[in-house]
C-alpha cells in the first residue's frame, strides 16, 4: 500500500513550575535611643522583591530583598516613630519534575510575605519575615506530527483542530515615579512615618517597533504623626496615574497581559512657605508584559484502511497552553474584632492593618471562587487613661466569594485595602475592608497527536451485514474502524442515524 503522509512541526510551551517553598529573612537594627530606654513595637510590616532566578536541573534558585517598616516608641512611648530596614534572602526551590540541564528560559519567581514579627530588646530590634517563594517558566517545545495524508480510495481519515496559545514576546521595565500631594491642615500632621502602595493595571496598548504601553493607577496609603488631641496617628490615601513603555523581545501577538508591582515606596513631608504641608512620594514600579499568539492547527486524529494491510498509528499526548488569566477582582468585607481579655478599653481606633493569609480556595458550581483564610490584624488605638497608644495583634477568619475566571490552581494574591476601624464597644472594634484578589495563570489543553504511521498485516475478516449496538463512549467512527468499512457506507445504510448517537443505538454495518 503506497500512501504519503504530510508532516509538520508544532511549536508548544511546557510550563515549568517550582514547589512553593518558605524562607525566613532576618535582620537586627540598633535603635537610636539609649539601652535603658523602654522600647515598644506598635506595628511591623514587610514587602519582598525578587531580583531574579536561575534554573539548573531540578531546582530554581531565587534571591531578593525584604524591606521592613516598623512603628515603635522609645523612651517617650506616646511619640510614635518609624524605622526602615532591609534583609537579603536566597533560596533554592525544587521543581515539580526533574527537567535535566535546560537551555536558558525566562523565569518568573515570586515572593509573598506570610508573616512579620518585630521584637525590641536591649536597644535593638530583631526583625523577621516569613516568605513563600514560587517560580514558573515556559519552556519551548517542538513536536513533529502528521497533519494529513494523500487521498486514497482505501483510506479513511478524520482530523481534529488544536487551538493553542504561544508566547511570542516578553519584556519588562522598572521606572521611578515622583509625585507631590497636599496634606490637609485639619489633620495637623507633624511628620510622615511611612507609606505602602499598590499598583493596578487599567489598560495595555500595543504600539510600533515592538513596544507596548501600560497605564494604570498607584494607590498610596501614608501614615503620619499628628498633633490632633487624642489622635497621635492618622493616615491619608492618595492616587496617582502611571504609564510605562515596555519593549518586547518579539512580536505583539494577538493578546497582551501585564503585571505591575511596587518595588519600593518612599515618602517625606515638610512644611511649605504658606504654612501648609506637602508630601513627596517616590514609587519604583516594575512592569512585565507577555504577548501571546492564538493559533489553530489541523492535525490527523485517526485513520484506517478498508482493504489490504492495516494501519498502526503511534500517538503522543501533548499538553499545551490554551489560554491565560490575568485579572483582579475585589469584594468588600467586615469583621468584628473582640479584644483579648485584659486589654485596655478602646476609646479611639487610630490605625488598623490587615494582611490576608490564604488557606484554601474552592470553585463553586456557579463558577465563582470561594476563598478562606485568616486576616492577620494589627489594631492601634487610644484609651481613656493614657496618651500611650495600645497595639493589639490577632487573627480573624474570613470567607469571601469572588466573581472571577480564576481557578484554585492559579497563582493567587490577596491584599486588603481601605481598612476602616470603628469602635463598637470598649472591647469590640468593627473592621471594614476591601479584599482584592489578583489571579495569574494559564489554561492548558491536551491532544493526542499522530506522530508516525506504518502498515501491518491485517487478519482476514468474513463478509456480511452486522447489527451493532453502540457502547458508552463509542462513536460511529469507532464502529467503522472496527469493521474496516467506509464511513459513507454506514451512513448510507443508516440514513436516520444522528450525528452523535446515544449509547445503545443500533447501527447496521456491512463488513467487507
Amino acid at each position: 500500500m503506497e500512501f504519503e503522509w504530510i508532516r509538520e512541526n508544532m511549536e508548544t510551551e511546557q510550563i515549568i513550575a517550582a514547589k512553593p517553598t518558605q524562607v525566613s529573612a532576618e535582620t537586627e537594627v540598633t535603635l537610636p535611643g539609649g539601652l535603658r530606654e523602654e522600647a515598644k513595637v506598635y506595628y511591623a510590616d514587610a514587602t519582598a522583591a525578587v531580583n531574579g532566578g536561575e534554573l539548573s536541573g531540578s531546582r530554581v534558585t531565587a534571591d531578593g530583598r525584604v524591606t521592613f517598616h516598623v512603628l515603635y516608641g522609645q523612651g517617650d512611648l506616646a511619640n510614635v516613630r518609624a524605622l526602615e530596614a532591609t534583609a537579603d534572602f536566597s533560596q533554592a526551590l525544587p521543581l515539580k519534575e526533574d527537567y535535566g540541564q535546560l537551555a536558558a528560559v525566562r523565569l518568573q519567581p515570586k515572593a509573598a510575605v506570610q508573616h512579620v514579627s518585630a521584637k525590641a530588646f536591649n536597644g535593638r530590634l530583631l526583625l523577621q519575615a516569613i516568605l513563600e517563594l514560587t517560580a514558573e517558566a515556559s519552556l519551548p517545545r517542538t513536536v513533529s506530527f502528521i497533519r494529513d495524508g494523500t487521498e486514497a480510495p482505501d483510506i479513511q481519515k478524520t482530523s481534529q483542530t488544536v487551538a493553542m496559545q504561544r508566547t511570542v514576546g516578553e519584556g519588562e521595565v522598572q521606572n521611578l515615579f515622583r509625585e507631590e500631594f497636599e496634606l490637609s491642615d485639619v489633620l495637623k500632621i507633624t511628620d510622615t512615618l511611612f507609606a505602602s502602595a499598590e499598583a493596578q493595571v487599567e489598560d495595555i496598548m500595543g504600539g510600533a517597533e515592538g513596544k507596548a504601553a501600560v497605564t494604570g493607577t498607584v494607590t498610596i496609603d501614608a501614615y503620619h504623626a499628628s498633633g490632633l488631641p487624642g489622635r497621635p496617628l492618622v493616615y491619608t490615601r492618595h492616587t496617582m496615574p502611571y504609564e510605562q513603555q515596555v519593549t518586547l523581545s518579539g512580536a505583539l501577538g494577538t493578546a497582551l497581559a501585564a503585571q505591575t508591582a511596587v518595588k519600593d515606596v518612599a515618602v517625606l513631608s515638610q512644611e511649605t512657605e504658606d504654612g501648609g504641608r506637602l508630601m513627596r512620594a517616590e514609587i519604583q514600579l516594575a512592569t512585565a508584559i507577555r504577548a501571546v499568539e492564538d493559533q489553530e492547527m489541523d492535525t490527523l486524529r485517526d485513520a484506517f484502511t478498508t482493504t489490504g494491510d492495516a494501519l498502526e498509528l503511534q500517538t503522543r499526548q501533548v499538553v499545551f497552553r490554551s489560554g491565560m488569566v490575568n485579572e483582579t477582582a475585589a469584594e468588600s468585607g467586615r469583621t468584628v474584632m473582640i479584644l483579648p481579655e485584659g486589654s485596655p478599653r478602646v476609646k479611639t481606633p487610630l490605625l488598623a492593618f490587615v494582611r490576608p493569609v490564604l488557606a484554601g480556595t474552592e470553585l463553586l458550581k456557579d463558577n465563582r471562587l470561594a476563598a478562606d483564610g485568616v486576616l492577620d490584624v494589627t489594631l492601634i488605638y487610644q484609651t481613656d487613661d493614657s496618651d500611650v497608644p495600645v497595639s493589639v495583634r490577632q487573627e480573624e477568619a474570613f470567607h469571601t466569594v469572588f466573581s472571577t475566571q480564576a481557578l484554585p490552581e492559579d497563582s493567587l494574591t490577596l491584599t486588603a485595602v481601605q481598612v476602616e476601624p470603628s469602635a463598637v464597644t470598649g472591647d469590640r472594634v468593627e473592621l471594614k475592608y476591601i479584599l482584592r484578589l489578583h489571579a495569574d495563570g494559564v489554561r492548558k489543553g491536551e491532544a493526542a497527536l499522530v506522530v508516525d504511521a506504518s502498515s501491518v498485516p491485517a487478519a482476514e475478516a468474513g463478509k456480511g451485514i452486522i447489527l451493532y449496538y453502540l457502547q458508552p463512549g463509542e462513536t460511529v467512527w469507532d464502529l467503522a474502524k472496527r469493521c474496516r468499512a467506509p464511513l459513507s457506507d454506514i451512513t448510507r445504510l443508516n440514513p436516520d442515524l444522528a450525528e452523535s448517537p446515544a449509547p445503545g443505538t443500533p447501527v447496521i454495518a456491512y463488513k467487507r
